[in-house]
């Protein structure tokens, strides 16, 4: 038995954190069927179960998404045997249409679900509370506050649900679930269930008729669980003959006896929190004359009291947010202010640098980002370097007319005052007024590159594409009349090449279309200098935004960025819905071949399941052309031009379609070799400013690159405009 939790030595100890604690639980209660996707802080749950799965006979798998997961679990349940399903908090919002009717109909082997909140958002996009959920779907909930409650109150669970008949949910936090402890364990039971399903249709058929009969049936079990709860171990009421009486749960519950002088209070801990134990609470405050409550998030625990003991010190009183989670400091100072104990000596906060997410080194969706950003790119000058040599003039005269004439040239030198210049070219504007403002239709913007093009034998020199410009990027040649502005020399400009003080540079425009995201390591594309993803909402809502936004009219062409993991998990039905109402959306699939933020559990397309076990890949690009998609291109982001190839045409593609973005996760695998700059680096900034590989900083004199942080993508040598960054091999 190799597994952490396959011990079986009761009354030992082992070091667990929550999640582990909580499989060991449904171990140890003999559970038979774990079912799971990953999402933080609850993925452990899961692969801690997986690890033991085959020395206790039990089945573990990662399902495609929570709702499929609960399903599993609960089908499990009809059969007789006993199945845990865990998630985050957001999870269950997926889960949610199956979880309320299931208090319905209830379950026979005993169903938990596990549910880790994520107080202060460390990895989430919200912050609800699931104590509030329990109310809303009726399911009985227990709130545990540190690693040995997590195990206790889950091995218990499941003899609530049986007794109940009920499903039960034992909800952790962020700090419970990754916080260690040492933990007592007790005897495993293994299953001997044979699985048998009733075909009682009246219970399990919830249609109308018979789901009002199994609500008034719910009605009742929840009056049970009211008396389960009343009488519950998990409340537990410490009396110390003290005025002063404090209530919580979870592990700000803990917090508070960690700051003060436990002995000098009275003390109620509930863990069995809905139904809300009030008979429990009741004895307690006939012991006390005054009491303080102390939870996380909204003030479940506060509100249910408040009817019969409204003098309460709460969260308003004591000074304690509702946003975001507690800390040890946060409880004393709020019991400082009471003068209820001593402020600690204050300790100089530490001056260290903020150190925000980003991409990975490596990271394939940065080299993909780049690629979207760089489709339109323009000449841009840094007015702090330029020193209006007109250098770029000369440059550009001699590529285009063989002459070194700056009458000619394509690019201006501007002096914008005594001290500062700046070289001025065409911008490659979005809605292109000198396009709109030419009476002979003698100027175009390509749909792929937005380069502008003049059709000089239509250009009768008018000037009115001057007018237009507000930047002053085009003239008329002195021949021909003709106007003349810049075309970027087929994507090598050559006024970049020569600029002595690297005053110029090749850049794209992040602005030019619209990328709405979804929930992954890529939403970190939204952060400088990348600058990509402007919408983050839930997993798979970037593509039906995408297709709202388009219905409603907007101009721009709309991108929907999602992973390969969260496609699988819901981008499915958002890609079907845009193939059948015809929405002019690209949608990028972001394929790295695992579930990477959350640990890089297996996806469908992977091959191999939770248990380890090879299975069926599933193919993207087959799932696209089943879904309807008729355009479908996988590239390889590495190959930044061949992705920008593919780009541009799919900005002329006219409906919807799907490129698929593959490259595996670099921490999956072999590092290439370490890239170096050579001494010719003129730090124009491109590989920092705006590819912004981590592994790249920028010195006065050079760009540098750590080669601890260089995993040798080599994506860095391919997009340098002056080829000075090679392999060291």
């Amino acid at each position: 038995m190799n597994a952490k939790i396959a011990v079986d030595k009761p009354g030992s100890f082992l070091l667990l954190n929550g999640d582990e604690a909580v499989a060991r639980g449904a171990v140890e209660a003999g559970v038979n069927v774990a079912a799971s996707y990953p999402g933080t802080p609850s993925t452990e749950i899961l692969e801690t179960i997986a690890d033991a799965a085959k020395n206790f006979g039990i089945y573990a798998e990662w399902s495609i998404n929570e709702i499929v997961a609960l399903e599993v679990a609960a089908g499990a349940s009809m059969a007789g045997v006993r199945a845990i399903v865990s998630m985050k908090h957001v999870g269950l919002n997926v889960a949610a249409d199956a979880a309320m009717t299931l208090a319905y109909t209830g379950v026979i082997g005993g169903l938990v679900i596990a549910v880790c909140d994520d107080p202060a958002m460390h990895s989430s996009q919200n912050e609800q509370d699931t104590r509030y959920f329990a109310v809303h779907s009726n399911i009985p909930l227990l709130d545990a506050g540190n690693p040995q409650e997590a195990l206790e109150m889950t091995r218990e669970a499941f003899k609530i649900s049986e007794r109940l008949q009920l499903p039960v949910i034992v909800r952790l936090t962020t700090r419970v679930a990754h916080g260690k402890a040492r933990v007592a364990i007790n005897e495993i039971v293994k299953s001997s269930r044979k699985a048998e399903f009733d075909k009682n249709a009246s219970r399990w058929v919830m249609v109308p008729s018979n789901a009002i009969k199994q609500h008034r049936v719910l009605k009742g079990r929840v009056q049970e669980a009211t008396e389960l709860a009343n009488s519950s171990k998990f409340n537990v009421i410490e009396d110390n003959g003290k005025e002063i009486g404090i209530v919580g749960s979870g592990i700000g519950y803990y917090y508070a006896r960690s700051v003060l002088d436990t002995s000098q209070f009275s003390w109620l801990n509930l863990g069995f929190v809905y139904p809300f134990p009030m008979e429990v609470f009741k004895r307690f405050a006939s012991k006390v004359k005054k009491i303080i409550v102390i939870e996380e998030l909204r003030p479940y625990i506060e509100n249910n009291i408040k009817c019969l003991y409204p003098e309460i010190l709460g969260k308003d009183k004591l000074g304690l947010d509702e946003i975001g989670e507690f800390t040890p400091d946060a409880i004393k100072d709020a019991f400082v202010d009471l003068e209820l104990c001593e402020k600690s000596e204050t300790q100089e906060d530490l001056d260290l640098p903020s150190r925000p997410p980003v991409l990975c080194p490596g990271c394939p969706h940065r080299a993909f980002y780049y690629a979207l950003n760089t489709v339109n790119q323009f000449v841009v000058c840094d007015p702090q370097k330029c020193t209006g040599c007109v250098v770029c003039e000369y440059a550009c005269s001699a590529e285009k007319e063989k002459v070194f004439n700056p009458i000619k040239s394509r690019i201006r030198a501007i002096r914008l005052d005594a001290f500062s210049n700046l070289a001025m070219t065409c911008r490659v504007c979005e809605e292109a007024p000198c396009v709109a403002a030419c009476p002979k239709d003698a100027l175009s913007r390509s749909t792929e590159t937005g380069v502008i093009t003049v059709n000089e034998e239509q250009c009768n020199g008018c000037g009115w594409c001057i007018n237009a410009c507000e930047y002053g990027a085009i003239t008329l040649h002195p021949n021909s009349r003709k106007a003349i502005l810049c075309d970027t020399c087929n994507g090598e400009p050559v006024c970049v090449q020569w600029c002595p003080e690297s005053a110029l540079s090749f850049k794209g425009r992040s602005t030019d279309k619209i990328v709405t995201g979804d929930i992954g390591c890529y939403t970190l594309g939204f952060l400088p200098p990348v600058n990509t993803v402007q919408t983050c909402l839930c997993m798979g809502a970037g593509i039906s935004q995408a297709a709202g936004m388009i219905h409603a009219g907007v101009k721009d062409k709309v991108f929907a960025v999602i992973g390969d993991s969260t496609f699988f998990h819901a981008g499915m039905p958002g890609l079907l819905n845009i193939a059948y109402n015809k929405s002019n959306v690209c949608v990028i699939i972001l394929d790295n071949n695992t579930v990477a933020m959350t640990g890089h559990q297996p996806t469908p397309g992977s091959g191999k399941n939770a248990l380890g076990e090879q299975t069926k890949i599933i193919q993207l690009e087959d799932v696209a052309r089943s879904l309807g998609i008729e355009k479908v291109e996988v590239v390889d982001p590495f190959d930044v031009e061949g992705t920008r190839k593919v780009i541009r045409e799919v900005l002329a593609y006219r409906g919807p379609s799907v490129i698929i973005s593959r490259r595996p996760c670099p921490l999956l695998i072999k590092r290439g070799p370490t890239r170096e700059i050579l001494k010719e680096c003129n730090s124009c900034g491109v590989c920092v400013e705006e590819f912004g590989c981590p592994a790249i900083s920028i010195s006065p004199e050079r760009a540098e690159i750590d080669p601890t942080l260089c995993y040798g993508c080599g994506v860095c040598e391919e997009i340098c405009p002056f080829e000075v960054i090679r392999s060291k091999e």
